[in-house]
């Protein structure tokens, strides 16, 4: 297998120009902590991810803490936009096809932000005041109407566990996608890849889960033959 160029390797995770500064910097940020943890992330490494200088930054964040709040705040701003939208135009269908379609999205999500999981991940893994912060502030929220969702779709399923277990089927392999690229000579970001993973994760998990707790069907009465 051919290696992957540096230029290849340079352009998974583009920060756009045309976006926003604002933007621009809460993203580089994000990266920055998924990547580096709270402790390791510096202002001066993101300003330059982002192409603003360092002291914009510091104007507008007085502390590292307040970016990393401010980051946060954006990241979850942006995955309750696009599940909310999702939402909104599924209120008349049965929550069956409505837990389908918000999964589909989350992959899309996911794909177009790798560095959320590992964000979560790397803070999930170190209870403390920012993780208390993030779970009273966002993420309980979340995995409360996930939870509801997965109860009114299939009341027999364990809603919580498979809550994560779908996190993890949905977000893994787009956050380790260079080494996934490696590997198998495929980038999971690619658009096809990404709809193939979201289809992959309602076929095998949703569809199954439901097949395993559907109640079984009373075979039909034969009638005796005269």
């Amino acid at each position: 297998m051919p290696p992957i160029s540096r230029r290849k390797r340079t352009a998974l995770r583009p920060r756009a120009a045309s976006a926003p500064t604002p933007e621009r910097i809460l993203s580089s940020a994000l990266a920055a902590f998924a990547e580096r943890g709270f402790d390791g992330a510096t202002t001066r490494e993101i300003a330059a991810d982002a192409g603003v200088p360092q002291g914009l930054v510091t104007y507008h964040y007085a502390s590292k803490q307040a970016l990393w709040e401010a980051a946060v705040d954006w990241v979850f701003a942006e995955l309750a936009r696009d599940l909310g939208a999702a939402e909104e135009a599924l209120r008349d269908v049965s929550p069956i096809e409505r837990w389908r379609a918000v999964t589909k999205r989350f992959v899309r999500f996911a794909a177009k932000h790798p560095e959320f999981h590992r964000f979560m991940t790397h803070e999930g893994a170190h209870d403390g005041p920012r993780l208390r912060w993030l779970v009273d502030r966002h993420v309980r929220p979340l995995y409360e109407a996930s939870v509801a969702n997965i109860r009114k779709a299939a009341p027999g399923l364990d809603a919580a566990h498979f809550h994560y277990v779908m996190i993890g089927a949905a977000t893994h392999m787009l956050a380790v996608a260079p080494e996934v690229e490696r590997v198998t000579g495929r980038d999971p970001r690619d658009p096809k890849l990404v709809e193939a993973h979201a289809n992959a994760i309602v076929d095998w998990l949703i569809d199954g889960a439901l097949a395993k707790s559907a109640p079984p069907q009373t075979p039909a009465r034969r009638s005796k033959p005269r």
